[in-house]
């Protein structure tokens, strides 16, 4: 149906580089400020020039749209066969929570519409590598929708966001269900625009989703979560590295065909640890169900689905494990600390970053954690990631009278070489931050090749 992916955007019909026009051409000004762009694209032959600058000369054929975005995202649907239209979505609202649902319902419905886990791995490499260098939101959504279709995967959730919401005119009536899972994963206060009959998976242990579809009345809602209200829950939880418990459905529901899935309860396997999995699975699951999805394929990818987030994912390296849980607020960092009790190890090392943290409050927060977690979870050594600004104003050791020391640093590089080199056997890594630390990982393992 489609071109292969060097050919899918932007070759014969339209472009967002000026440079590439030729006669006839549609020509999207996306990328720049200026209107140079304009003036060389309307000289290299472009029949129309969509942009959302004011342009005062008549003889350059303008359309003026409000939203370059959303406008790219239709021309593009449009001129490649309409492909939005082969297509049912899902829209996850939860953040990074949200992204392991994601992964685990894009992995069911691969296994499902491909009968492989592996068919699209080398269309994913390449998907990355377009992504990389486009900037324009539109043609990322696009490209990926393509690649999904060209592997006969019908089915696409996406991590609901701001970003897709400037696309609701062309997306919103292909949206067959939602699922909420936190209330604070859309970086923006939108409003939930469900249509009528649309399907909502709710976390009923969070009221504050439940205040947010308070008006929806016209929507089939179907709860998850550990209330023994909800209609889907899970009961014999087994915390670990796998965490195991039983899937148990306790009010039936219409799929999306309209047969009944009667109550049940299986054993569930999941690669991962705490309560976070749980929810992400019984999301996930519930949402499969719905599409009609064996319940064994499902069983299958849960089993093998590694989460490669950030939502205290484990990684073992020779002679220590590193753990990474994305942290926002206070609480996010009291979770994990309370999850690291399901571990067996030796020591524990915690990086944290105080860059979006007031300095007075991330003391604090450090002298509670380590008064009600540093003998119990045998903490060594906190190392504080801090903004320039800050350092002038800290030590860079304090050694408390537990013998716990906190240091602070304000290059991350200087924060893994300090862990690597006072690391032990069996010891544990435990870095807590946002998107500012993610390369922490990668730092590790850079150092820690050119060091064995």
């Amino acid at each position: 149906m489609f071109e292969y992916w060097g050919d899918i955007l932007g070759k014969g019909k339209i472009t967002t580089d000026s440079d590439s026009i030729t006669p006839g051409m549609i020509y999207v000004d996306i990328n720049t400020k200026s209107r140079k762009n304009i003036y060389k694209a309307h000289r290299n032959g472009a029949s129309i020039i969509v942009t959302d600058k004011n342009l005062s000369n008549p003889n350059i054929p303008v359309i003026k749209v409000k939203d370059i975005e959303e406008a790219y995202f239709t021309l593009l649907n449009m001129l490649y066969e309409r492909p939005i239209d082969m297509v049912s979505l899902i829209a996850v609202h939860g953040g990074i929570k949200g992204d392991f649902i994601v992964k685990l319902l894009n992995g069911v419905f691969i296994k499902h519409f491909t009968k492989s886990l592996d068919s699209i791995k080398l269309d994913e490499f390449t998907y990355a590598f377009f992504t990389e260098k486009s900037k324009s939101i539109a043609e990322k959504l696009f490209y990926y929708i393509l690649l999904c279709i060209s592997n006969e995967i019908k089915v696409i959730p996406l991590n609901y966001s701001s970003d897709y919401a400037r696309f609701n005119k062309l997306l919103k009536r292909r949206y067959d269900c939602r699922i909420l899972i936190d209330e604070n994963g859309e970086r923006e206060n939108n409003e939930l625009e469900t249509i009528e009959g649309q399907t909502l998976f709710v976390n009923i242990d969070n009221p504050n989703i439940l205040k947010r579809i308070d008006e929806q009345k016209d929507n089939i809602v179907i709860t998850f979560g550990l209330n023994k209200k909800a209609a889907v829950t899970a009961t014999s939880i087994e915390y670990g590295e796998i965490t195991k418990f039983n899937y148990c459905l306790q009010r039936a529901f219409h799929t999306k065909s309209g047969n009944i899935v009667e109550p049940f309860e299986v054993p569930i396997a999941i690669n991962g640890l705490g309560i976070n999995n749980v929810y992400s699975a019984l999301a996930a699951i519930s949402c499969a169900l719905y599409y009609d999805i064996d319940l064994e394929c499902i069983k299958d990818v849960l089993s093998k689905c590694e989460d490669r987030g950030r939502d205290f994912s484990i990684t073992r390296f020779k002679d220590f494990i590193l753990i990474n849980s994305y942290c926002i607020t206070e609480k996010d960092c009291r979770e994990a600390f309370e999850k690291m009790q399901m571990l067996d190890y030796g020591n524990l090392h915690v990086i944290i970053s105080a860059l979006y943290f007031d300095i007075d409050n991330i003391e604090k927060l450090l002298f509670e954690l380590i008064n009600e977690w540093g003998v119990s979870l045998n903490i060594k050594e906190i190392i504080v990631l801090l903004k320039n600004e800050k350092m002038s104003s800290k030590s860079n050791m304090e050694l408390l009278e537990n013998g716990i020391s906190i240091k602070y640093y304000e290059q991350l590089p200087n924060v893994v070489c300090n862990v690597i080199n006072n690391i032990t056997d069996r010891d544990v890594v435990l870095i807590l931050g946002q998107d500012e630390i993610c390369s922490a990982q990668y730092i590790f393992e850079l150092m820690l090749s050119n060091k064995y």
